[in-house]
C-alpha cells in the first residue's frame, strides 16, 4: 500500500530526505494554499503536515476523503480546527520541544534588544548618524522578571535570566510552590506578579482564558515602567492597551515577536513605535530547530500512517484503534472530569487519584488516567498537554497520580470518580454516560446530581433556604442571563446545598462577585465546560 502525504510548507533537506527514504510514502510539496484551495488539493491524500501559515479548518478536514493524520511542525495547533479532526477519526500531532531552546534564545535576544535600543541604534547609526545619548539603555541585574507559564520554554528563559542576575519570580497556577523551589523561582499571584515585576515575559498557551491576558485592568496594576516581552502568541496581548499604555508611559517598552495579526498590518502602530522592538515571528527560526522540526513531524507522521506509534497526539490516547473507537465517549468525558477538578480547585491540585468501574471500562484505567490529566493540565498556560506528555508534566509540577478504589458513591454501569488534593482540601467528582454518548456529573462530595457538563456553569455552595432560587435567577435576569437548567444536591433539608446552573451566555466577574454576597451563598465558582 502507498501513502499520499501533502506538505503546505518548506521542510528541512534532512526531513526531505527522510520523506525520500520512504518507499510507500509519495509526497508533494505545495505551499501558499488559502483554506479553500487547500480543500480542493487534500482529497485523495493520507496525511498533511502544516506549520503556521496554512489553515486546516473544517472545511479542508471534512474534503480530505482518506485523511488519517495532520502533522503540525511546530507546537501551536490553533491553525487546525482539533474538533472538525476528532469528529472524523483524524490523528493531530504536533512537535513539542523541537524549537524549545530557539525560542528561548530569542526571547533573550528580544529582552537585551529592548534594554538596549539595538534596532533603533543600529538604524540611527546606518541612517548616518551619532546618537548615543538618546538610546541610553537599563541594565537586567538586579532587576525582577515575572514570567508567565512555567512550562519548557518559560523554564529556560527563567535559568537564563537568573544567570543575568535577575530576580525571577513566576505565575503559573498549577506548578506545584515544592517544585517552583526546586527551580530556585518563587510562585506567586498574577497580580502580584504584575505588581512586582520591571519585566514581564509571556510563554503562555492561548486559550480562551488566556487571550487578551495582558489588557487595560492587567496594565493598570504594574508597575510604573514595566517591559514586557511576548514571544508566544499575538492575542495573549489586548494591542489597544498595551498601545496606549506605551503611549502614555506607563509601559516602558516591550519587545514583540508576534502579533494579533499576521503577516502583520502594516499600518499597525506597534511597528513605528520608538520603544518597540518587534521580530516576525522568528523564535523557532533557527537552522537546528528547523532540521529537528522537520525530522520530528516527518517520522511521527510516518510512523502515525503504519500504525506503529501515535507519539505526540493531541486528540487521542495511545491505545488500540478499535478499543479507541470504544472509549472514545468516555475518554471525552474523562477531560471534562479533570478540567472541572481544576477549575473548582482553590489552589494548586498536588495529588489525582482516579478510579473506574464497569465492564466497558474495565481494564483501560490507564488511558482514563491519561484523558483526566490532559483536562486537569490543559488549562495550564504553559504550551500544549495531550495523552502522551500529560503524565509527564503532571510529574514536573509535583502533582502525584494515583489509581485507587471505593471512590464511588454512586451506583451506575460504567462510572469515573476522581479525587483531587491540594493544600489544606480535596475534591472528588465522579461521572458516567448515560445511552452511551451523554456524559453526566453524578456526584461531588457525597452531592447527588445529574449536570450536563457543558458550556458555561455556575457551581453554586449554599445554605438550603428558601427563595436563593430567586434571588439568583432575578439578578441573572436583570442582566439578560438566561438560565438553560439547574440542579441541586442536598445533604438534607435545609442544610448545604450544590447548585450547577447553566447559563446560555457568559457571566462577568463582577456579577460572580455580586453573586458571591448574596445570601445563603457561601462560595459560587464559574467554569466552562
Amino acid at each position: 500500500m502507498t501513502f499520499r502525504l501533502l506538505v503546505t510548507d518548506d521542510l528541512s533537506p534532512d526531513a526531505v530526505e527522510l520523506l525520500d527514504d520512504q518507499g510507500d510514502i509519495d509526497f508533494d510539496v505545495v505551499k501558499g494554499l488559502s483554506p479553500g484551495e487547500l480543500a480542493e488539493k487534500i482529497v485523495g491524500y493520507d496525511a498533511l503536515i502544516v506549520r503556521s501559515s496554512a489553515k486546516a479548518t473544517a472545511e479542508v478536514i471534512n474534503a480530505g476523503d482518506k485523511l488519517k493524520v495532520i502533522g503540525r511542525a511546530g507546537v501551536g495547533v490553533d491553525n487546525i480546527d482539533i474538533p472538525a479532526a476528532s469528529e472524523r477519526g483524524i490523528v493531530v500531532m504536533n512537535t513539542p520541544g523541537a524549537n524549545t531552546v530557539a525560542t528561548a534564545e530569542h526571547t533573550m535576544a528580544l529582552l537585551l534588544a529592548m534594554c538596549r535600543h539595538v534596532p533603533q541604534a543600529a538604524a540611527s547609526l546606518k541612517a548616518g548618524r551619532w546618537d548615543r545619548k538618546l538610546y541610553k539603555g537599563v541594565e537586567m541585574r538586579d532587576k525582577t522578571i515575572g514570567i508567565v507559564g512555567l512550562g519548557r520554554i518559560g523554564r529556560r528563559v527563567a535559568r537564563r535570566c537568573r544567570s543575568f542576575g535577575m530576580d525571577v519570580i513566576c505565575f503559573d497556577p498549577y506548578l506545584s510552590d515544592e517544585r517552583a523551589h526546586e527551580m530556585r523561582i518563587e510562585r506567586v499571584t498574577m497580580d502580584e506578579l504584575l505588581e512586582r515585576s520591571d519585566f514581564i515575559s509571556l510563554h503562555a498557551a492561548l486559550t480562551p482564558k488566556t487571550r487578551g491576558l495582558i489588557g487595560k485592568e492587567a496594565i493598570a496594576k504594574m508597575k510604573p515602567g514595566v517591559r514586557i516581552v511576548n514571544a508566544a502568541r499575538g492575542a495573549l496581548i489586548d494591542e489597544e492597551a498595551l498601545i496606549e499604555a506605551l503611549e502614555d508611559g506607563r509601559v516602558a517598552g516591550a519587545a514583540l515577536d508576534v502579533l494579533v495579526q499576521e503577516p502583520a498590518d502594516p499600518d499597525n502602530p506597534l511597528l513605528h513605535m520608538d520603544n518597540v522592538v518587534v521580530t516576525p515571528h522568528l523564535a523557532a527560526s533557527t537552522q537546528e530547530a528547523q532540521r529537528q522540526v522537520g525530522l520530528q513531524v516527518v517520522a511521527q507522521v510516518v510512523d502515525a500512517l503504519h500504525d506503529v506509534d501515535y507519539r505526540n497526539a493531541v486528540n487521542m490516547p495511545i491505545v488500540d484503534g478499535h478499543v479507541l473507537k470504544e472509549l472514545r465517549p468516555y475518554l471525552s468525558m474523562a477531560e471534562r472530569l479533570g478540567s472541572l477538578q481544576t477549575q473548582l480547585a482553590p489552589d494548586a491540585i498536588t495529588k489525582v487519584e482516579v478510579a473506574i468501574e464497569g465492564e466497558i471500562i474495565d481494564g483501560h484505567i490507564k488511558p482514563i488516567t491519561v484523558a483526566i490529566l490532559k483536562g486537569l493540565l490543559e488549562p495550564v498556560p504553559t504550551g500544549s498537554v495531550n495523552y502522551v506528555n500529560a503524565p509527564h508534566v503532571a510529574m514536573e509540577r509535583g502533582i502525584i497520580v494515583a489509581q485507587t478504589t471505593g471512590l464511588h458513591t454512586t451506583d451506575y454501569p460504567n462510572i469515573i470518580s476522581c479525587r483531587v488534593e491540594w493544600s489544606g482540601g480535596s475534591r472528588t467528582i465522579a461521572m458516567t454516560l448515560f445511552s452511551h454518548d451523554e456524559p453526566r456529573i453524578v456526584d461531588v462530595d457525597g452531592f447527588r446530581v445529574d449536570v450536563i457538563p457543558e458550556g458555561t456553569i455556575l457551581v453554586t455552595w449554599s445554605h438550603d433556604e428558601p427563595g436563593f432560587i430567586g434571588k439568583v435567577g432575578t439578578l441573572l435576569g436583570e442582566l439578560g442571563v438566561n438560565i438553560a437548567t439547574w440542579r441541586t444536591g442536598r445533604s438534607g433539608p435545609g442544610e448545604r446545598a450544590l447548585s450547577f446552573v447553566s447559563v446560555d451566555s457568559d457571566v462577568p466577574d463582577e456579577v460572580i462577585a455580586q453573586l458571591s454576597r448574596t445570601e445563603p451563598v457561601e462560595r459560587i465558582t464559574k467554569v466552562r465546560l
